[in-house]
């Protein structure tokens, strides 16, 4: 038996992107598999011919998470969960949260400090629980996100090799926390060689693996005619206002860039009245911005009413450039994105948009802005094609082909 265990604090309900990527990954390695061909492409909402040749063994995964919510049946049912008994907040987090910086909107550093060393400890202890029940000891471990210190501490106690995925920016605002687990870990995975270069520069790793998001395109959005339609139908309902730009944002955190858009906003009002941003999601930093007279708040919905009726998707990060998954599923409906120079943000564009080289120069954002919004039908074109990049099939024998090589 070769038996990959997943500690993590979710995964099933999905947090957000993170956990949907690696869901989407064990997925696809509990199935026979092909070894990654650089040379073959997969073209997202189109089935790829069958490759016969499956030269890759499945994996048993065994996952150990908390269950937050309703279970979303994101991961396999052949995949073993053990759900524990932890909560994910905790005094201190409050607390940090009440004396978050008003300048940046970050929790309180030295409070959210205490709860990650409380919380890690905790998970360290149920984690390594969980491994001493299993019947036999797994050949991996992977982690990731907030609680990865504590797996990583039970899996390295046990002799366990394992894999973390850095997809935020914790590490980097806590190392004296992360950088144990990261530099004991026999790969450290990012999507995008941006990010695993921010990686590298901050810590002392022994190998970094480029695994890009995987996103089942045809699980989302069905099949091309279904995006099309979506389009046509969002367009259509804003016919008589073709003219007037509207920018969207999904999901706006400090450091997705809440004071760079407050700075924004008021700009582009003064100098382009006629541009609009819609905003997506919920929370205090999204409502903070709603005085802003060229804003719109509409709460969650699902992205492809967000990405309707749209001409120009933006999204920017602050420190930490971990590629950003609505990039691509903007592209998918034909929109370009406007993004940062950092990390792994310009793999995530690609072609289909603008880098804008210090999205802090307030008139530098705008011309990004303009020029994205002037060239929209071709640049978008260039963000559909581009969606190739992070296509699930993909990705899958990308990661497939790594697990193989760690244990050979």
């Amino acid at each position: 038996m070769r038996t990959i265990a997943v500690a993590t604090r979710a995964l099933d309900p999905a947090g957000g992107g993170a956990e949907r990527s690696l869901c989407s990954l064990l997925n696809g390695v509990i199935i026979p598999g092909s070894k990654y061909n650089p040379s073959n492409i997969f073209q997202p909402l189109i089935s790829s011919p069958e490759n016969k040749i499956q030269n890759l063994e499945p994996w048993t995964v065994s996952t150990c998470f908390t269950m937050n919510g309703e279970n979303t049946g994101l991961l396999d049912p052949q995949i073993q969960t053990h759900i524990i008994n932890l909560p994910t907040e905790s005094l201190f987090s409050g607390l940090a949260w009440r004396f978050r910086s008003k300048k940046s909107g970050l929790s309180h550093p030295r409070l959210f400090k205490y709860h990650l060393r409380n919380i890690n400890n905790r998970f360290a202890k149920k984690t390594g629980e969980w491994l001493d029940k299993m019947p036999e000891k797994p050949k991996l471990g992977i982690t990731q996100l907030e609680w990865s210190a504590g797996a990583a501490r039970a899996f390295t106690d046990r002799n366990i090799p394992y894999l973390i995925f850095i997809r935020d920016d914790i590490p980097f605002r806590y190392p004296d926390i992360f950088s144990k687990a990261i530099s004991e870990a026999v790969c450290v995975c990012t999507a995008g060689n941006g990010l695993g270069q921010q990686v590298k520069k901050n810590f002392s790793i022994n190998m970094n693996s480029n695994i890009p998001l995987p996103i089942d395109y045809a699980g989302r959005f069905t099949d091309i005619e279904t995006v099309k339609r979506i389009r046509s139908e969002g367009m259509e309902s804003r016919k008589d206002t073709l003219d007037q730009p509207r920018f969207c944002i999904v999901g706006i955190t400090p450091e997705k860039g809440f004071e760079t858009y407050n700075r924004l906003f008021p700009h582009i009002l003064r100098v382009w009245p006629e541009a609009h941003f819609d905003l997506y999601g919920s929370g205090a930093y999204i409502e903070r911005l709603s005085h802003h007279e060229n804003v719109t708040l509409h709460g969650h919905v699902p992205v492809q009413d967000a990405f309707s009726n749209t001409d120009v998707h933006v999204l920017i990060t602050e420190t930490t450039g971990s590629w950003g998954r609505v990039i691509n599923e903007a592209g998918i409906f034909g929109i370009p994105t406007v993004t940062c120079s950092i990390g792994s943000q310009p793999e995530a564009v690609g072609q289909g948009g603008i880098i804008v080289q210090n999205h802090h120069n307030i008139d530098e954002f705008e011309s990004a802005l303009r020029d994205c919004w002037n060239r929209r039908y071709e640049l978008g074109q260039l963000a559909f094609e581009h969606t190739s990049i992070t296509d699930h099939r993909r990705s899958v024998s990308i990661f497939h082909t790594l697990l193989e090589k760690l244990i050979s």
